[in-house]
């Protein structure tokens, strides 16, 4: 992974962009945008997508992803 460009604090946790990068599978650059939520053992989710689609990416747009992935780490039904 590339290291983060920017940092966007989140209701629980921090979402960040990485910088952009090239790989074989792509014909654009990627950027991974990555969710980690507070006290979750440094554990997160990730989405590759291309750079042109976060270009200008927002504090309200961190915080539908972080919603989105928090929805995807967490059981249903267990309180950690």
């Amino acid at each position: 992974m590339s290291k983060p460009t920017k940092t966007f604090s989140v209701k629980q946790g921090v979402v960040t962009l990485s910088a952009s990068f090239f790989t074989i599978m792509h014909d654009q650059k990627q950027v991974e945008v990555t969710y980690k939520p507070d006290n979750y053992s440094d554990w997160g989710i990730c989405k590759t997508c291309n750079a042109i689609e976060v270009s200008d990416f927002t504090q309200a747009d961190a915080e539908l992803f972080a919603i989105t992935a928090d929805s995807k780490l967490r059981l249903q039904g267990y309180v950690a």
